[in-house]
């Protein structure tokens, strides 16, 4: 037995979801020495079938790493026009001159719908700059906004200018998207010509600034991660929590711990662990919760707390958050859609729909993004979550905030 024949006996049956699909091939190849790296990439070098190639490509862009095996993947993907969306799951990892190669190939195809558009669109999410020389060409109004993070400062004027005389904050948005310090002073200046605080503070923070003390809005560098087993990484994942933690204000229910940061093991000015929960009943009464973490145990501000294990969990088992330098330093510019198994550290957040940082509810300072965890699959299961959790941190406190969206 191989991938292709166990991957498309589940997908022939009718009676198996999508994402139990997905969960039943994910078992089967992490139960396997190698973590089944050998068969999803021996099953992408080989197979015609696109479906099977989606669940290949898409369980082996949960691991970390293996820049070789996937490139080596992609580029027989690559070779057959069926297989090539595909090959954009694996983009992060790919080589710079291969992703400049098949960039100039869909340009000068001139079919924006061509079957290279789902490769295209992960390189601008991931290598803007590959694709920005080829601005004037690309049609597609997604993979051109992509292309603003990360934008030349000559931009800059322009869209002040172009904001002050039309009043869209269309120009204001794509200016925060730049992600770079040029924009963000810009915005900072700002300040008394924008009616809506709220929305001035958004646009300062995704650019990368805190509004009230000018700090950096997130942490440097960048991480991607992916769930891991226990062992692999000291930042630890789900598992059981013992103690007081947030209670749902509807049902009582205990909430789950999601992550745990290690600050020893971080490269970022930290003199805590961040920890963040969240709920797992379903009753979405909130969509976000703070706490203080302190050695005799959490505080919960605005809502109940108490101990007890929760009926659910969050992450499918005590697992851990591996880490792997991102490729996009400066944040991506496109705004996200859940559900994609995309977990970050560091970095800018990537909004599904952008919103202010919260603010400190010990000392009202507006705090720094530090982490995100998506829903999605995982090398052990599905997230019991659905869209994306956003993890703040304010260090001088000891607070974790978390917003959910999705």
């Amino acid at each position: 037995m191989n991938l292709e024949l166990v991957s498309r006996e589940l997908i022939d049956d009718d009676s198996i979801s999508v994402a139990e699909t997905t969960d039943r091939i994910a078992a089967w190849l992490s139960g396997q020495s190698d973590r089944g790296v050998g068969e999803a990439v021996a099953c992408l070098i080989s197979t015609r079938d696109r479906r099977v190639a989606e669940f290949a490509a898409q369980y082996l862009a949960l691991l970390p790493g293996l820049h070789g095996e996937k490139t080596r993947a992609a580029r027989r993907l690559c070779e057959h026009e069926d297989l090539l969306p595909a090959a954009g799951r694996l983009v992060p990892w790919l080589p710079t001159e291969l992703l400049e190669e098949l960039v100039k190939d869909y340009v000068q195809e001139g079919d924006q719908d061509a079957p290279l558009v789902d490769v295209v669109y992960e390189a601008g999410l991931y290598y803007p700059g590959l694709l920005r020389p080829y601005l004037s060409r690309i049609e597609d109004p997604d993979i051109r906004l992509s292309m603003m993070s990360g934008a030349p400062d000559s931009y800059v004027p322009g869209l002040v200018e172009k904001w002050r005389k039309e009043g869209k904050v269309g120009a204001l948005d794509l200016l925060s998207r730049m992600r770079t310090e040029a924009a963000a002073q810009a915005l900072l200046g700002l300040r008394e010509e924008i009616s809506d605080p709220a929305e001035w503070e958004t646009f300062v923070e995704m650019a990368g600034r805190l509004p009230d003390s000018q700090e950096r809005a997130g942490h440097q560098p960048a991480y991607m991660g992916f769930v891991a087993e226990s062992i692999e990484s000291p930042h630890v994942m789900g598992g059981e929590y013992t103690g007081e933690c947030p209670l749902c204000p509807l049902c009582a229910r205990p909430s789950a711990l999601v992550l745990t940061l290690s600050a020893a093991n971080l490269p970022f000015p930290l003199s805590g662990d961040p920890s963040f929960f969240w709920y797992t009943c379903r009753c979405y009464a909130v969509d976000s919760v703070s706490v203080k973490i302190t050695p005799d145990g959490l505080g919960v501000f605005g809502g109940p707390r108490g101990s007890g294990e929760p009926d659910a969990y969050i992450v499918p088992g005590m697992r851990s958050l591996a880490l792997e330098t991102h490729p996009n330093q400066l944040g991506i510019s496109l705004d996200a859609t859940g559900g994609n198994a995309r977990h970050q550290v560091g970095g800018l957040p990537r909004w599904i729909t952008p919103e202010p940082h919260p603010r400190c509810p010990e000392c009202a300072r507006v705090m720094r993004f530090i982490a995100s965890i998506d829903s999605g699959p995982t090398p052990f299961g599905h997230m019991n979550l659905d869209g994306t959790l956003y993890g703040f941190w304010c260090d001088s406190c000891q607070v974790s905030s978390v917003q959910h969206q999705a």
